[in-house]
Order: structure tokens, then C-alpha cells, then sequence
């Protein structure tokens, strides 16, 4: 694969079912995209089922993805986020403790190298010690790039939810590029859960197109009095709606899937969104993202779109804070390295 544009980076955002690899050029462009179903969990559990010792298998996996890219580009720079830098991942990476500025280097990057020689460097997450401990590992990524693709620092309010929907999905307080606290829900964890391996999958049939009535009606439901119990008392409705004949089979999964987004909202709402008037920026799959989107602005709330593109952004952003690439200006034809201040300036 040849490009008109130098590639100066492959980002991998590696997470625990997905690994997506991304090829930039300048200005953290990209340039070619490839996406594979072996997340990390995949990888790590072909190790065990092979013997092979984790850290060779994500050397063959990262070189079966990439290696058109490594050959074509030698020497070329390479960084990844997510579940790679676990426990169950290629390195178990650091993590920083919120507060956190992303747009700073903070600790150093976990680095692995191939047999090859090919240096890998694993983004650090991000670990809260308030209350009851929680972590991430890429989300923190994804709102480095939402932030640089949405909004500038001198125009950012002084406070902004960002929601990154997903299996575990994450809900980051931030100022300017500073994380000051996030939480997780484990909304889709527990949608696949519901329904595939529950009673309620039992009366249920897989749909072709998403049902935004049945959506709606779960999102109702949790928002109703009846729904002031909590998922506990609501979540078997899914079943008896069917035998009643007021659910279709085909409309449970998207039922449970309004049930479940409204009962995360309607908790986390005390705490994130109380008094809250800003936009919520959402960060996520296009299919996923447009669900919280539908159930904020039925609350109410204003939403804004993060790019589709976030993870590839903030590697972008963290190899330039790393000194891994350099900004190159157009108008001079010059290389030159950012400040930590002058990166803050263009999120």
C-alpha cells in the first residue's frame, strides 16, 4: 500500500474484543484503517489454548495486522491504547491517578519490542482512588481525541461530561484536558448478558433493524414510577410484556436495550447530571452513540457528536506529548516540538 502522504505513525487502539490500527500521516491524518476481531481477551485466550507464552502471540497477532505497514514503512513509530496494556494484554501498562492532564506526558509509556526489533509503546490508563476504585484503559484516549476534534481549550467550558458508551461504559468529568474524576457502568455487559444467556432471551427474537418504539418504551419504563425500584424490579418485564402481547418478540432486545440506558442514566443523573447545562459530548460507536444520544435529549440534555475517529486523535495527541512524532507546519515546511501549554491550546 502506497500513500501520497508520509506515514509517520501506526495507533492501535486494542481493546478487549477489537483491534483497530490505524496508519497517520501529518497532522495526525489517516491515512488507512484495519480493523480485526482478535481483541485482547482473543489473543490472551489462544494463548492459553496453544501454550504459547502471551506476550509471542500478540507479536504474531500485531505483525499479522500491521505487517504490510511495518515493511512498507520501516523505523516507523507505533503506539496503542486499551486492554493491550492490561494484565490479561501484550504489557500490563501504568496507570496515572486522576486528576490527570491528558494533554501532558505524565509517566512513561510501557514499551514492548518484537522479535524484530519493532518498538510498541502502550499508552498508560488512568485510576481514580475516590470512594470505590475504578479504572480505564483507551477511553481516557478517546476523550483526549474528542476533546482535540471538538472543541478548543480557550473555548471549553470550565466543566464537560463526556460519555464513551460501550461494554463498560464510562462517564469522564473534564476541565480543559483534565480529567478530574469518571465512573463505569456495566450497561452493555449486562445487555449481553440478558439477552443471550437469562429468561429473558427465552421469549425473544434477534431483529434486523433497531425498533425505536420498543426503545422508547424501555426508556419510559425506567424513567416511570414503576421504574423508581431500579433494573431489579423492571428488567422482567422484557418477559412478561411478550406474554401479555404487549411486546413483540422482536422488540425485547431493544426494550432491554432502552431499560438498561434509561436505568444508567436515571442513576448516574443524580451525581453527573444534576444542574448540569453544558453538552454532553458522546464518544462511541455510531449505532451505540446514537442510542444515548436519543435517551440524553429525551432527558433534555444537549449532545454533540464526538469523530468517529477519537482513539486515532489521541494517540495522535499522546505520541506528539511523548516526542514520538513531531507537528510539521504547513506554511514553512518545518518540524518543530510542542509545549505541553501549546498542545492544551489546540484541544
Amino acid at each position: 500500500m502506497t500513500t501520497n502522504t508520509r506515514a509517520r505513525l501506526i495507533a492501535l487502539d486494542w481493546g478487549t474484543t477489537r483491534c483497530r490500527a490505524y496508519l497517520m500521516g501529518d497532522e495526525g491524518s489517516v491515512l488507512a484503517e484495519l480493523h480485526s476481531a482478535l481483541g485482547s481477551m482473543v489473543v490472551s485466550t489462544r494463548a492459553d489454548a496453544s501454550g504459547t507464552p502471551v506476550v509471542q502471540m500478540f507479536e504474531q497477532t500485531f505483525t499479522d495486522v500491521c505487517g504490510e505497514w511495518l515493511a512498507e514503512f520501516p523505523g516507523i513509530p507505533v503506539i496503542a491504547c486499551g486492554m493491550v496494556g492490561s494484565n490479561h494484554g501484550w504489557a500490563e501498562a501504568a496507570y496515572r491517578t486522576v486528576p490527570a492532564d491528558l494533554s501532558a506526558p505524565g509517566p512513561g509509556l510501557t514499551r514492548v519490542r518484537t522479535s524484530e526489533g519493532v518498538a510498541v509503546d502502550i499508552i498508560p490508563g488512568l485510576i481514580s482512588k475516590v470512594g470505590l476504585p475504578d479504572v480505564i484503559r483507551g477511553e481516557e484516549t478517546q476523550v483526549l481525541g474528542a476533546l482535540a476534534a471538538a472543541v478548543r481549550a480557550t473555548d471549553a467550558p470550565e466543566e464537560q461530561v463526556v460519555v464513551l458508551p460501550g461494554t463498560h461504559s464510562k462517564w469522564v468529568r473534564v476541565v480543559g484536558t483534565i480529567v478530574t474524576g469518571f465512573t463505569t457502568c456495566m450497561t452493555g455487559e449486562l445487555y449481553a448478558l440478558l439477552t443471550e444467556d437469562s429468561t429473558l432471551s427465552l421469549l425473544a427474537a434477534r431483529a434486523d433493524q433497531p425498533d425505536w418504539e420498543a426503545f422508547d418504551k424501555g426508556l419510559d419504563v425506567a424513567s416511570s414510577a414503576a421504574g423508581s425500584g431500579g433494573l431489579l424490579c423492571t428488567a422482567f418485564s422484557a418477559r412478561t410484556l411478550v406474554m401479555t402481547g404487549a411486546l413483540a418478540p422482536g422488540q425485547v432486545e431493544d426494550y432491554v436495550s432502552g431499560l438498561l440506558i434509561g436505568h444508567e442514566l436515571a442513576g448516574i443523573g443524580a451525581s453527573w447530571l444534576a444542574g448540569y447545562s453544558g453538552e454532553v459530548l458522546l464518544c462511541g460507536s455510531t449505532q451505540l452513540a446514537e442510542r444515548y444520544r436519543r435517551a440524553l435529549v429525551a432527558r433534555g440534555f444537549k449532545v454533540n457528536l464526538a469523530s468517529p475517529e477519537a482513539a486515532a486523535v489521541g494517540m495522535w495527541h499522546s505520541a506528539l506529548a511523548a516526542g514520538m512524532v513531531q507537528e510539521r507546519h504547513a506554511d514553512a515546511g518545518a518540524t518543530t516540538s510542542m509545549t505541553s501549554t501549546e498542545r492544551s491550546q489546540q484541544c
